[in-house]
């Protein structure tokens, strides 16, 4: 490309070539020089091919939002991880659950409407009690639900009713665990606290106290609860205790799940 100083008649436009896009038209950028001495020209640069200023600038913004994009995954895998959502079922969506029957699309569309309508049920303290045979998809609808509000900004937490035992119990071995009350204020302050196999290890009534004050904890902050249970009504109340079940189902919706064991097909969500 000439480069030569341009005459007077030549600082509007001139045109020039680009080895890849052929000519344009380059126009006059005048650069005031600062301390120029009276009569002594200004810097004239030509402008260059906009042709590849467009490339650049898209290849540029394409980077910038593959960056954001990386961002934002790191961020929900950063939530996932502090939700405690086991690898095994990141993969769980409403879009993969198989629903080949009444009951099954039922439980879908209570799931499914708990997780649009997060906001209300946050308002409301609303709970879902997913309970039935082992394997029929309790925890796959659970797991849409905590990843749904996740991505929409909202904290959520999972664990079995044991591992919230062992982390209330964690600081009895280990002094510099956290305390009971800083458990207890983390798993009544998160968005939506998913309790999987709720019923299963209760055979002490310090087990039963325990699990209480964080079922109540959230019923009096009015946060919203998941529960999953191979428990009928009669077999989970007396063995979580009458003052769980109670704040249990109240605002609750008991969602059954009495279909045959569908884990061992390929499908996830059967």
């Amino acid at each position: 490309m000439d480069v030569s100083e341009p005459t007077a008649e030549q600082l509007q436009t001139r045109t020039a070539n680009c080895k890849t896009h052929g000519d344009f038209e380059s126009r006059a950028i005048t650069l005031p020089t600062l301390g120029n001495k009276p009569g002594k020209p200004a810097k004239v640069i030509w402008s260059k091919c906009p042709a590849c200023a467009r490339e650049t600038a898209e290849r540029e913004a394409t980077a910038k939002r593959t960056e954001q994009e990386q961002a934002r995954q790191q961020r929900i895998e950063d939530r996932l991880n502090r939700a405690g959502i086991p690898k095994r079922f990141r993969e769980c969506s409403f879009e993969n659950y198989v629903a080949d029957s009444d009951a099954k699309r039922h439980a879908l569309s209570t799931a499914r409407e708990f997780a649009e309508n997060f906001p209300e049920h946050a308002r409301r303290g609303s709970t879902l009690v997913f309970a039935g045979n082992v394997g029929t998809g309790k925890v796959h609808l659970a797991m849409s639900i905590a990843q749904h509000i996740i991505g929409q900004g909202h904290s959520a937490f999972f664990a079995t009713a044991r591992e919230i035992v062992l982390m209330l119990r964690a600081r009895w071995d280990d002094r510099t665990a956290p305390s009971e009350l800083e458990v207890l204020r983390m798993l009544t302050k998160v968005s939506l606290l998913v309790i999987d196999e709720i019923g299963i290890q209760f055979n002490t009534d310090a087990e039963r106290d325990q699990l209480f004050g964080v079922i109540d904890g959230r019923y009096r902050e009015l946060m919203p609860t998941i529960v999953t249970a191979n428990l009928s009504r009669k077999a989970l109340q007396q063995t979580i205790g009458e003052r769980s079940y109670s704040r249990l189902r109240e605002e609750g919706n008991w969602v059954p799940f009495d279909w045959e064991d569908f884990r061992g097909q390929k499908r996830i969500g059967r």
